[in-house]
């Protein structure tokens, strides 16, 4: 099976959206990696799912309120396996298989425009918003998240994420015809639905 390592691939003390789990994940087999962008109060792109800094670090409230700098003091690891929040051109510039990276705020690429290559695919539940940049950047690669297309195709993108519990056959055959790469999320410990031709988001080795 193809798998893409949600947040990268955790442990015990290995958490997730660090440098060390996206390392850990490729070590491990995964073709890639999936991770979440938001920006700090400075404008940096930093690699975090959370708007708060609470659950993921040793720290307290929004992450937009802090300056790259000033996310530097936290923790974003474990006691055993200490991790400083990434940057986003780090965990691009150093991870050369595919890189699922969820948009969790707008931002500028020209600013991590250098570190983009053919493995690099943006995703976001915002379609409209994936819609325009790929009219802006129509070289670079974009998915729709958890959006299914009931009748032809209207958004000129390059790849569907769709919950394992939704997919069938008859989707599969439809964005395979359309030249979409498939990605499934939300599997649990085993995915319900089963292909060679799709790719798997997933916190397990199965």
């Amino acid at each position: 099976m193809k798998l893409i390592a949600h947040r990268g691939f955790k442990t015990k003390f290995i958490k997730e959206n660090t440098m060390e789990a996206f390392r850990l994940a490729i070590e491990k087999g995964f073709l890639g990696i999936e991770c979440d962008v938001r920006k700090t109060k400075d404008g940096q792109l930093v690699v975090c799912h959370d708007a708060f800094i609470d659950r993921t670090s040793d720290g307290h409230g929004l992450l937009s309120h802090y300056t790259y700098r000033e996310l530097l003091r936290y923790n974003f690891g474990s006691s055993k396996t200490p991790s400083k929040i990434p940057l986003l051109k780090d965990v691009m510039r150093e991870i050369k298989g595919i890189k699922l990276i969820e948009l969790k705020t707008r931002i500028d690429l020209v600013e991590i425009e250098k570190y983009i290559d053919d493995n690099t695919i943006f995703i976001s539940f915002d379609t409209s918003y994936m819609v325009e940049l790929k009219k802006k950047y129509p070289s670079y690669r974009f998915a729709a998240l958890n959006y299914v297309i009931n009748s032809g195709n209207p958004y000129n993108l390059d790849a569907i994420c769709l919950l394992d519990i939704i997919m069938t056959d008859k989707l599969k055959s439809y964005f395979l015809s359309k030249k979409k790469t498939i990605f499934i999320y939300g599997l649990g410990k085993s995915p319900r639905y089963k292909s060679d031709n799709i790719f798997y988001i997933t916190d397990y080795i199965f």
